[in-house]
């Protein structure tokens, strides 16, 4: 089972690939959305966890992508330190399965992880 991560914040990064490889979780890590999406056909996740606000390309944005064109088949949980209600509304209208504020709670964070891997990837 692969976790695709993506976060500009190169601490935090390696902090949610170390927990989810903790919990027996194969991690690929990219740092903005144009190297999310070269490891989205190079590696093909069962799930991403990806921060709102990065430099270039925003998770808004890679959201938006993915979901003209994988149709939203990859579950998307947004990380963000931005607790607004639009934000959190254009996410999931964009097709993130679910949103959560930072600081990451890693043992709720890991719960969701569980919640949203495909049934064959468990």
């Amino acid at each position: 089972m692969q976790v695709l991560v993506v976060d500009d914040d190169k601490l935090l990064l390696k902090a949610i690939a170390q927990c989810l490889e903790s919990n027996s979780m194969g991690v690929i890590s990219a740092e903005n959305g144009l190297q999310a999406m070269d490891a989205l056909e190079k590696h093909k996740p069962d799930l991403i966890i990806c921060d709102v606000m990065m430099p270039g390309f925003s998770g808004l944005g890679l959201l938006s992508l993915l979901n003209n064109f994988y149709l939203n088949k990859i579950p998307i949980i947004i990380i963000s330190s931005l607790d607004k209600a639009d934000v959190i509304a254009s996410s999931k209208k964009l097709g993130a399965v679910d949103y959560i504020t930072k600081p990451i709670n890693f043992e709720y964070l890991i719960n969701l992880v569980k919640r949203y891997l495909p049934a064959e990837s468990s």
